[in-house]
């Protein structure tokens, strides 16, 4: 990801948004940050930091927009869908 001036300012305001003990964890030099953001994006219910991170992901470029609308599912949780998929009986009308 390049990060240009704009989006340094983005992430300054949301690490401010965000709650006291999560501040220190985010970075904005570790190679994991916008996987980091979109975790945040899609487990908070704090509207202007949602906000924030929107425009943050939308001058990251698409791939990273795309992935703020996508849920992303965890392994586990995965894997006892898959299950629960094959265990239960096909609805059929």
């Amino acid at each position: 990801m390049n990060i240009d001036r704009q989006m340094v300012t983005l992430f300054f305001q949301i690490k401010r948004n965000l709650p006291f003990e999560a501040r220190d964890d985010l970075k904005i030099s570790s190679p994991a940050m916008g996987t980091e953001l979109v975790s945040i994006y899609q487990t908070s219910n704090d509207k202007p930091l949602r906000l924030l991170i929107e425009e943050f992901m939308q001058r990251a470029g698409d791939p990273w927009t795309s992935k703020l609308n996508k849920p992303q599912k965890s392994k586990p949780q995965q894997a006892r869908e898959s299950i629960i998929n094959l265990i239960r009986p096909t609805q059929r009308a």
